[in-house]
């Protein structure tokens, strides 16, 4: 296992030899581990090649809010309480202009049983393009 960031594609990305009759490519939340460290962030390519990386910052959720705190069997000392008690608060985009080099998208569909892996290569911050490995 271990830990990977998320990879979104705009609607007008196009995969090459992107499997028929699944999920649109747009639509599957892809993985990678390539991109920099992963760290569980969120990055996307757009329809006019470029990269972006989520921005976000930390907020503290109030216990009242929390999915388990509130009730009556759950005290403070008991780890549930604090489930929830902190929630990722979107920011914005920030481009990578500067990203050059290679990664892996993957995600495995359960339909056709498979890993479906690309190859994209991204030149100073522009994407040069995908290649279907699995």
């Amino acid at each position: 296992m271990g830990l990977f960031d998320t990879v979104e594609l705009y609607d007008d990305v196009h995969l090459p030899e992107y499997p028929e009759g699944i999920t649109p490519a747009e639509d599957v939340v892809w993985q990678t581990k390539g991109i920099d460290r992963p760290t569980m962030a969120t990055f996307r390519i757009t329809a006019d090649g470029r990269l972006l990386k989520e921005e976000w910052h930390i907020e503290t959720v109030p216990p009242e809010d929390r999915p388990y705190a509130s009730r009556d069997d759950i005290d403070e000392e008991d780890l549930l309480y604090i489930a929830g008690c902190r929630k990722r608060v979107h920011d914005g985009w920030i481009e990578r202009d500067d990203y050059h080099g290679r990664f892996d998208l993957k995600h495995s569909f359960e339909d056709l049983n498979t890993l479906v892996t690309y190859r994209v290569t991204f030149t100073h911050g522009q994407l040069d393009g995908f290649e279907r490995l699995q």
